[in-house]
């Protein structure tokens, strides 16, 4: 009670006052349309996890996904990235994009021998698309991940990609927000030599009473003239920061953002983490800059559905503009073990 009493004061200050604010009430109203891909889609190459999609507006009208797969052989793993293109009038009916997965692990080194996930896509009109992404490897230490931010580019609209960066961003120093993992990005081009960049940001793991340890994980921000070179804005402090003991249950992980501006307002979604032995959801936050973040009193925008492919859990939102709705992709129970939903709103609810 006193943790809400803060936050509304703190959004009251601020100018932003969430309504809806009845216990347990979603603070948009998404209407769920339900499962729309499921493991396997993109042959056995995505057998065990289909997840993290990144949709794009073809110019001829049509959806684009870009989407991270993993397939298991025995006692091995690999990561890989796929594409497939749907009409928005049949969201439901999605092609593979080639045959062979657009990006795959490195065959040399231990930064992405395990392969790439949670890919973002920027279509541009001059200098290549770009894909950044995060790799899995096995230099991370014992109990830690081991994602690292990364960059691929496309010189025919996204059909084949070539390694750019592996790794995109350095580290923090040791103890900082980001001194243990970079991992999945939004970016945005704000403007002609303008991009930003809001990136999942780990530091360290948190020891429980109850024996058990979670990784710390924040969400960073950083800017570039290209696209390509990036500075972090603050090598110290993250953008949206999880809570932590501020908040009960504890609040570990905030990550994997997707940031719209419209109207000159910035509108995130994000996956949160709470230490209650309940799997991810879907939060949003606000902000009038795009670096300082007002969050709506409730976590859950999107209440899970009994019996369904997200009873449990649902992180990694997309949300893109389709006429005059929001579309937001997002993945199911065990972090798209069950596959890749759909829920859509109308922008005039976006309040």
């Amino acid at each position: 009670m006193l943790s809400t009493r803060r936050n509304f004061l703190q959004a009251a200050a601020t100018g932003w006052v969430f309504s809806n604010t009845a216990r347990g009430a979603p603070t948009q109203p998404w209407a769920k349309k339900g499962r729309i891909l499921e493991p396997g889609f993109a042959s056995t190459l995505s057998n065990q996890l289909l997840s993290a999609p990144s949709v794009i507006r073809r110019p001829n009208g049509r959806l684009r996904m870009y989407f991270w797969t993993r397939h298991r052989s025995g006692e091995e793993q690999s990561n890989y990235i796929f594409a497939a293109e749907a009409s928005t009038s049949a969201p439901r009916d999605w092609t593979v994009v080639g045959k062979e997965p657009m990006l795959e692990a490195s065959p040399t080194g231990n930064i992405s021998d395990k392969g790439p996930s949670f890919p973002w896509v920027l279509p541009r009109e001059e200098g290549g698309w770009l894909m950044y992404y995060a790799v899995w490897g096995s230099w991370a230490p014992p109990g830690m991940l081991s994602n690292r931010t990364s960059l691929a580019i496309s010189h025919d609209q996204g059909i084949s990609w070539e390694v750019l960066r592996e790794p995109l961003l350095p580290l923090g120093k040791p103890g900082s927000f980001d001194g243990g993992i970079t991992g999945s990005v939004c970016v945005l081009r704000t403007g002609r030599q303008q991009y930003q960049m809001w990136y999942t940001a780990g530091e360290r793991r948190q020891h429980f009473d109850d024996g058990t340890t979670d990784l710390i994980v924040h969400i960073g921000h950083a800017r570039s003239t290209d696209g390509i070179e990036w500075v972090k804005t603050d090598a110290l402090n993250p953008v949206l920061r999880a809570r932590q003991e501020e908040v009960e249950p504890y609040e570990n992980i905030v990550s994997k953002p997707c940031v719209l501006l419209l109207d000159g307002v910035y509108h995130m979604w994000f996956s949160l983490r709470a230490h209650d032995g309940r799997g991810y959801r879907i939060s949003y936050a606000k902000s009038k800059d795009g670096l300082h973040w007002h969050r709506p009193f409730r976590e859950q925008v999107i209440p899970p559905t009994q019996g369904a492919f997200d009873s449990e859990h649902q992180s990694y939102p997309n949300v893109i503009e389709v006429g005059d709705e929001l579309w937001m992709f997002y993945v199911g129970n065990r972090f798209g073990q069950t596959g890749i939903g759909l829920a859509t709103m109308k922008k005039a609810d976006l309040v």
